[in-house]
C-alpha cells in the first residue's frame, strides 16, 4: 500500500470506557465515528482489555478474520534494534536510515536491510534464491510482479518476470507472421558469438526473455479460466486475478514455490483523508475475491497474502490529513494463517506515551524483520538461513534458531 496507510483509521479501539475516547481525543478532526468501526475478535489481553474494531468499509476482511482466515499484526515498522523514546531523544538510538521518508522506508521494507541505502537485492529475492531448487526446470521466474520492477523480489540468482495486470508479456510484434523475416534476422543476431561481455549478456538476457514469455503465455493458455468473479474496475483486484491465474498454471510452470508483488498507490494522505475508507474498501474487496479464487483452486491453505506499507501516519491531524509516522498495522490472509487473532502490541493512543516520539508517531513494537521471518519460515526457509541470509538484522530482536517463529501468525506444520 504505497504512500503510508493510515492504519489507525483501519483498526481502532472501540470500547466505550477507554479505547474509543482515547482514539477520539488523539485523532481530532480525522477521527471516524464509532459507528464506522465493526468490533472484531476478543478483547486485548489483560490488563489492556480494549476492544478493537475494523473499518466498516472492509466487510470481506472482517468475514475472513471471523472465519479464522486472517489476522492482524499490530504496530509493525522498520527497526535496526529495539529502541526507546529516551534513546531517540538523546540521539543514542540506532535508527533506520531516512526515517519518515517514502523512498527510504519502501527500500527498507523491501530489502530488510534498514541501514543500507544501496542494497543489491530484496528479502523476497534472497528467499527465492534459497527455495528455487524446489521448482522444476522452467524459463519463467518464480518471482512474478504485477507492479513493475521492485527491490523486494530482486535476488542474486533469481530474476523477476514483470507483467501488466491486463495482458500477458510478449515481445512486441515478435510472433506476428508478417514480421517473420525480421524475426529470423534478429534470432541470427542473438545467436551470434560476441567477444564483448555486455553484448553477450544482452543477447543472453534477450533470448531468455523471449523464451520465458512464450513459456508463460503457453502455460496460462493451457489452463481453464478462473471461475471466481473479480471486479474489473478495482485495479488491485485485477492484479490479484492475474496472480490467481499464474498460480493456477503452477503445474505447467513446474513451480512449487512462487512470490508475487502487487501494489496500490495513493495512501499518502496529507489531505483528502475522506477518501481513505473507500480505498480500504477497495483493498478488502480485492483480498476477499482473491481468497475465494484460492478456495476455488483448492489452494487456500497453500497461499498467503500479506500487506506492507511505507509507514503509519501521525495520530494528530494535519488539516484533513495526516503526516508520515512510523509503526502501523498489517494483516495476513490465508488458510495457512493462525487466524482470527491480533499479534503484536496495539499501542496506547494516549499522546505522549512511552512509544510516542511526537504527534502520535509510534515506535514499532514488531520489527519488519520479525514479520518477514514468520513468512520465510512458512515458505520453507531454514531458521539458520532466515537468520543469516533472509533477514540478518533479525538477531537484534529474536533468536529464530533457538526460539522458532518470532511472531507466530503462520501455521508452520501444514
Amino acid at each position: 500500500l504505497a504512500g503510508g496507510n493510515d492504519s489507525f483509521n483501519m483498526l481502532a479501539p472501540v470500547d466505550a470506557l477507554q479505547g474509543y475516547p482515547e482514539y477520539l481525543a488523539a485523532r481530532g478532526d480525522v477521527a471516524l465515528p464509532e459507528t464506522d468501526f465493526t468490533p472484531i475478535g476478543d478483547a486485548l489481553p489483560s490488563p489492556d482489555g480494549r476492544k478493537l474494531g475494523l473499518n466498516i468499509e472492509m466487510p470481506e476482511l472482517k468475514a475472513l478474520f471471523d472465519s479464522g482466515k486472517a489476522s492482524f499484526i499490530n504496530n509493525v515498522g522498520t527497526l535496526v534494534e529495539p529502541v526507546t523514546k529516551l534513546g531517540i531523544q538523546n540521539q543514542s538510538a540506532n535508527l533506520p536510515l531516512g526515517l519518515y521518508s517514502h523512498s527510504d522506508q519502501q527500500l527498507h521494507w523491501q530489502s530488510g536491510l534498514p541501514t543500507n541505502r544501496s542494497p543489491l537485492n530484496g528479502w523476497g529475492g534472497r528467499l527465492a534464491d534459497l527455495l528455487d531448487d524446489l521448482n522444476g526446470e522452467s524459463q519463467v521466474s518464480m518471482n512474478v510482479s504485477l507492479a513493475g520492477t521492485n527491490l523486494f523480489q530482486s535476488g542474486g540468482s533469481t530474476s523477476v518476470l514483470s507483467r501488466s495486470a491486463s495482458s500477458v508479456p510478449e515481445i512486441r510484434l515478435w510472433n506476428r507472421w508478417v514480421y517473420r523475416h525480421k524475426r529470423a534476422a534478429q534470432e541470427s543476431i542473438l545467436d551470434a558469438q560476441y567477444q564483448n561481455a555486455f553484448e553477450r549478456s544482452f543477447a543472453t538476457s534477450k533470448k531468455a526473455a523471449i523464451a520465458a514469455s512464450a513459456e508463460y503465455r503457453a502455460a496460462l493458455d493451457s489452463q481453464d479460466p478462473i471461475i471466481t468473479e473479480f471486479n474489473t474496475s478495482n485495479s488491485l483486484a485485477v492484479q490479484l486475478k492475474a496472480v490467481a491465474e499464474t498460480i493456477s498454471a503452477r503445474g505447467a510452470l513446474s513451480k512449487r514455490r512462487q512470490t508475487f508483488f502487487v501494489e496500490l498507490g495513493g495512501w499518502d494522505h496529507h489531505n483528502g483523508l475522506d477518501d481513505h475508507p473507500a480505498m480500504l474498501g477497495q483493498v478488502s474487496e480485492a483480498v476477499g475475491q482473491f481468497y475465494q479464487a484460492m478456495v476455488d483452486l483448492e489452494l487456500e491453505d497453500q497461499v498467503a497474502l500479506f500487506t506492507a506499507s511505507d509507514f503509519g501516519r501521525t495520530l494528530t491531524p494535519n488539516g484533513n490529513g495526516t503526516d508520515h509516522a512510523w509503526g502501523g498495522h498489517q494483516f495476513v490472509v490465508g488458510g495457512c494463517v493462525d487466524g482470527g487473532k491480533f499479534f503484536g502490541d496495539y499501542p496506547s493512543l494516549d499522546l505522549g506515551n512511552d512509544l510516542d516520539t511526537g504527534r502520535g508517531r509510534f515506535i514499532p513494537t514488531t520489527s519488519v524483520d520479525q514479520y518477514v521471518a514468520d513468512l520465510a519460515l512458512w515458505m520453507g526457509v531454514s531458521a539458520t538461513n532466515v537468520r543469516d541470509l533472509v533477514v540478518p538484522n533479525l538477531t537484534n530482536f529474536h533468536d529464530v534458531v533457538e526460539d522458532g517463529p518470532p511472531v507466530g501468525f503462520m501455521k508452520m506444520g501444514g
